[in-house]
């Protein structure tokens, strides 16, 4: 019924931005690379690449990228095109849709997930608006 699914595996040195432990931002976040928070941030991130969430960090935002690890904390709701993993130490209160979950053990997840097979592409997007 269940089956092993392998997490998702990002190379440290090809992270494009950080937010440092000891910093605030508040605002939206475009990328098209990796970012690493581990840090206080509000705001919004849309991201084509993916989103670490360090074990120190609080984030109050909606979160759109590829895929997202979260080992803090996350106050918003998370789209993962591809997956989310959170992580041992993870917190996340707010709504879900990812194709693909993995929780470990240990991990806070309160609100509704939704999981699909597809997302609409950013034009298909654009044509809707």
């Amino acid at each position: 019924m269940f089956q092993k699914k392998s997490q998702v595996e990002i190379n440290p040195e090809k992270i494009d931005t950080v937010i440092g432990k000891n910093t605030s931002f508040e605002g939206t976040i475009r990328s098209e690379g990796t970012l690493r928070i581990d840090g206080n941030f509000s705001g919004q991130i849309e991201t084509k690449g993916n989103v670490i969430i360090g074990e120190g960090a609080k984030i109050q935002a909606n979160i759109s990228s590829d895929n997202v690890i979260v080992s803090g904390e996350v106050k918003g709701n998370i789209l993962a095109k591809s997956q989310l993993q959170i992580t041992s130490t993870g917190k996340v209160y707010g709504d879900i849709e990812v194709q693909n979950l993995v929780i470990e053990e240990g991990a806070v997840f309160e609100g509704k997930s939704k999981m699909s097979k597809s997302f609409p592409q950013e034009e298909d997007k654009k044509v809707e608006e």
